[in-house]
């Protein structure tokens, strides 16, 4: 590496110049103009020798200082990057045409600190790359809560700690790799709900059939664009509420439809089947269905609420209506003797209930 400064011959300002040379393999001319652009790798180079991002920060620092980076090369005859940034008076810095650090709406470096999660869905990056995993935070962030990883293993520990919205993880990872991970949050009861983005460098098909095959819910080949991944993150989130409102609003709705793991699925057959079989018993509460399904109250609300969006109260009252809506269809039954075989001890009071949950009255249900 080689550091010198001279005028610049286009305007006369004084540049530090740095260089650096190696003897590689070289980069054809062809890609030369297109490595600088993030996530790019040289189609030259075999096997997973970066993650595509070093060159593009690079020159987005380089920029930042209002000055430029370019580079020389061929194939087989190594490369020479040189960097040329402006000295002397350095209120450049300042400018106003560089961008503003972005505002951190939550504190996530602290975790001392109290965090409203409320406000951003929770996402759970898993990479051993420190650079890599360093910039997909630092986008990830200005739209989510961002937790870290840097293996299997502490992955895991990070999800079962936080209950992250969403689980983004690299396929090749010391310790534990992704489809490890992803084979091990599918059969956790307690995170077998979050849906899993499985991020590699390698193109195999048969890497991307094990992923799904242990349940992972997206797969994605690097380099890859940032529009991409989010676009990605933004679909399952919101597929997953509309799984939840159609589940909740269709009476001929199953576990299956809004489940995404064989736990989940599991678990809320078992919990429909507990309601059904008191289904005529108004003093079914929320603590016999705990006691039934071996949880604690707290416990099966965090998983109610993650799987369906309802609480055990609002699973076991929107069961008894479903199935009053059922037996509406069928007609064999009057409301009010419909109301009774519910659990609903008062017909007034199920008309109302059923009406706030389907919008209308049990007498025209079945002519919707």
């Amino acid at each position: 590496m080689t550091l010198k400064a001279y005028p610049e011959p286009s305007d006369g300002r004084e540049m530090a110049v740095i260089q650096v040379e190696d003897d590689g393999i070289g980069i054809p001319t062809e890609e030369q103009t297109h490595i600088f652009e993030r996530f790019h790798q040289a189609s030259s180079h075999k096997g997973n020798t970066g993650s595509g991002i070093g060159l593009n920060v690079a020159k987005e620092y380089v920029q930042m200082h209002h000055g430029k980076i370019d580079v020389s090369s061929g194939s087989g005859k190594g490369s020479r990057f040189t960097v040329r940034i402006p000295i002397g008076n350095i209120s450049h810095v300042a400018s106003p045409l560089l961008p503003a650090a972005p505002q951190q709406e939550h504190p996530v470096d602290n975790p001392t600190l109290p965090v409203d999660y409320t406000v951003r869905p929770k996402i759970l990056l898993v990479e051993d790359n420190n650079d890599f995993r360093h910039y997909l935070q630092e986008e990830l962030r200005r739209h989510f809560v961002v937790f870290e990883a840097s293996d299997g293993e502490e992955g895991e520990a990070v999800a079962l700690q936080q209950k992250p919205d969403i689980i983004i993880t690299d396929l090749m990872m010391p310790k534990m790799d992704g489809i490890e991970l992803c084979k091990r949050i599918k059969h956790n009861i307690d995170v077998s709900h979050i849906p899993i983005i499985l991020l590699t460098a390698s193109a195999s098909v048969e890497n991307e059939e094990r992923g799904y095959k242990e349940g992972a819910d997206a797969y994605m080949t690097k380099p890859f664009k940032w529009e991409i991944l989010t676009a990605r993150i933004h679909n399952l989130l919101a597929q997953r509420r509309q799984q939840q409102n159609e589940f909740k609003q269709n009476a001929e709705a199953e576990a299956k439809d809004v489940t995404i793991s064989p736990a989940d699925e599991d678990f809320l057959n078992k919990a429909l089947r507990f309601v059904e079989k008191n289904m005529d018993n108004s003093e079914y509460s929320v603590d016999e269905l705990s006691d039934d399904m071996a949880m604690s109250r707290a416990t099966l609300f965090r998983k109610m609420r993650s799987v369906i969006g309802m609480s055990p109260t609002d699973f076991i009252r929107n069961t008894r209506l479903k199935r009053a809506a059922q037996l509406i269809t069928e007609g064999r039954l009057s409301v009010t003797e419909i109301a009774y075989s519910v659990g609903y001890s008062s017909p007034g009071h199920f008309t109302k209930s059923f009406k706030k949950e389907f919008g209308v009255l049990p007498t025209q249900y079945h002519k919707t």
